[in-house]
């Protein structure tokens, strides 16, 4: 039995707004100075009566602490016109309120206990988890919380195929969760690979219940896929990519397009290395990826008719939000539904990511949120659109503590002028 939810007070986000910056940095101050004055009030008290039960403007200050003296000192550096850590400025404009996208998080970015200062503090989220952990119960033969969360000296199977895809898939379901407990709402979902079973999730297209069931299969019948595949990200153009493979066209295949010049490639090991060393050679830099198996590529076709007559069991439905396939790197289109076929599809075709976020880019959205473990996402989408102004924030981030970078990002929501239920 894990410990039981408690209230975090360990830091808390403190939300100012005014009509302009001269007048913030007054507001700043007589915060400041209320702060130093009754250091005996309580900081979450002083945050919630700020963040509920003040009007919001357009010019707009954030401020994570973990105690009113850290308040104090992060307000004193802000009207000192200084940059720290803990201390977010925005503009909300009243005409032009941007809409967030969800991305969530593919395989690959997992690590021992991600999230669980949020599963010990945060009740939205671990019910989410608690949830999951039952409904799981008939696939996995390691509970999934004992996988997520091994007891001290224990080891834990989570980065087994089997066990690394569901345990993403519900991190992320509860990620989800507790953003839109917050209010913040996706306008549209993208995932990568694993991340799209969630985006779809999210999207309505089909129960929590079902998207547990059909990744935990899917992870299952890739883990008992022989162990001969190996994955590689190559630092050059498609164009180039698609002729150094093609002499193994039987046994190779691009897994993912992640950038203008970051090709994943995919199949059997002995290939994937002749590949990489005869690139290198040719000063092309290309690093093979710590994988079990060879995903999206021709070593998965063996499971192909099996997951598709599984996948033809469960109810599939219409995106209830705009979700971005993989498989196009287009909107789903009106009354498309992503069926047991299209998922089959999605195990053996190639992640077309940098289409995805161009696809979003193009429709206007300039303000991403990845739910996911680490900011991978993040990282390869600034790449992918280098000279536009947009903000690509994140949930978690290995070794850092889970609240603090949660609020942080929460507060860069509301410096950009979207609503949070307080």
């Amino acid at each position: 039995q894990r410990t039981p939810p408690q209230t975090d007070r360990s830091h808390q986000l403190l939300c100012l707004s005014a009509n302009s910056e001269a007048a913030l940095e007054q507001l700043a101050q007589g915060y400041a100075r209320h702060l130093s004055v009754h250091p005996e009030v309580s900081l979450a008290d002083t945050c919630f009566n700020a963040n509920a039960g003040r009007s919001h403007f357009e010019h707009r200050l954030a401020i994570v602490a973990e105690s009113s003296v850290q308040a104090y000192n992060r307000l004193e550096e802000y009207t000192a016109g200084k940059q720290e850590a803990g201390i977010i400025r925005g503009f909300a404009s009243k005409t032009d309120r941007p809409k967030v996208v969800f991305l969530f998080t593919g395989q690959g970015s997992q690590y021992i206990n991600m999230g669980r200062q949020l599963y010990e503090t945060q009740p939205t989220f671990s019910n989410i988890l608690e949830q999951c952990n039952e409904f799981l119960r008939p696939y996995l033969e390691q509970p999934l919380l004992s996988v997520l969360y091994p007891d001290s000296g224990s080891s834990s199977p989570l980065d087994q195929t089997a066990y690394t895809q569901p345990a993403m898939f519900a991190l992320e379901y509860a990620l989800a969760a507790l953003w839109r407990s917050w209010g913040i709402e996706p306008a549209a979902v993208m995932g990568h690979s694993v991340g799209e079973y969630v985006a779809a999730c999210v999207a309505g297209v089909f129960s929590l219940e079902d998207g547990l069931a059909l990744i935990a299969k899917r992870g299952r019948y890739m883990h008992d896929l022989p162990l001969d595949g190996k994955m590689a990200v190559v630092f050059a153009e498609i164009a180039r990519v698609e002729a150094a493979i093609a002499p193994y066209a039987d046994k190779v295949s691009i897994a993912a397009v992640n950038g203008p010049e970051n090709i994943v490639i995919s199949g059997q090991g002995s290939a994937i290395i002749a590949i990489v060393n005869a690139l290198e050679t040719q000063g092309v830099a290309a690093r093979q990826l710590n994988v079990s198996h060879a995903f999206h590529s021709p070593l998965m076709e063996p499971i192909l008719d099996i997951y598709e007559q599984t996948a033809s069991q469960f109810r599939f439905h219409t995106p209830g939000i705009p979700l971005i396939s993989n498989l196009t790197g287009e909107e789903l289109g009106y009354n498309e539904i992503p069926d047991a076929a299209y998922w089959r599809r999605h195990i053996r075709q190639p992640v077309q990511f940098l289409s995805a976020i161009e696809t979003l880019h193009t429709q206007g959205f300039n303000l991403f949120l990845e739910i996911g473990p680490s900011p991978t996402l993040s990282g390869m989408a600034q790449r992918c659109l280098p000279d536009h102004r947009t903000d690509w924030l994140y949930s978690l981030r290995k070794g850092k503590e889970d609240r603090p970078q949660a609020l942080e990002n929460l507060g860069a929501l509301y410096a950009r002028g979207i609503n949070v239920d307080w």
